[in-house]
């Protein structure tokens, strides 16, 4: 599917300024942005008095399915979610562009110290204070898709360690 966006205030990220332009898009991606673009077969979409900026990004969130469209509508075409259940999420990182969910960007369950901050462990944190069994979890998680480990405040500095050097085995944060 081709558009084109005529008529919209474009934000220039560079400068932070807007200008008057049009956008040509072909599929889920912007092709060109110009002061007067005219494609034959493009869909036109007038948006005279909008502005058209790119996707934001939430850097921190704990997404839901219940939810997770109310991000888009407010223009959150991207979000990290700093912990939680990679398997539950795995239908979002997987999602197709066209699908009116953000792109998810996830950690599984945060690796935390006993006592933990958040209780005991869960299915959305798991307590551990032996670098062993830290290794061994960093390995579970990546081999489930997360994208990133999270570690949390009670974490001892020797299972600290061990979570750094797996994830960086695996080049993950």
């Amino acid at each position: 599917m081709m558009y084109v966006l005529k008529n919209g205030y474009v934000l220039q990220v560079e400068t932070g300024k807007f200008v008057l332009q049009d956008v040509y898009i072909e599929g889920h991606q912007i092709i060109k942005m110009d002061g007067e673009i005219n494609m034959e077969g493009a869909q036109i979409i007038d948006c005279t008095g909008k502005y058209l900026i790119p996707g934001l990004i939430d850097m921190h969130v704990h997404i839901k399915n219940n939810f997770a469209t109310y991000f888009t509508a407010a223009g959150v075409t991207t979000v990290r979610n700093t912990a939680g259940s990679v398997i539950e999420l795995l239908p979002f990182m997987k999602a197709e562009a066209n699908n009116p969910i953000p792109r998810v960007i996830s950690a599984d369950r945060l690796i935390d110290g006993p006592p933990g901050l958040w209780g005991d462990s869960s299915p959305y944190n798991i307590n551990i204070n032996d670098p062993e069994v830290a290794r061994y979890q960093v390995r579970r998680q990546v081999k489930t898709g997360a994208d990133f480990i999270k570690v949390y405040g009670w974490i001892s500095k020797e299972v600290l360690e061990a979570v750094i050097d797996e994830a960086t085995k695996f080049n993950k944060e």
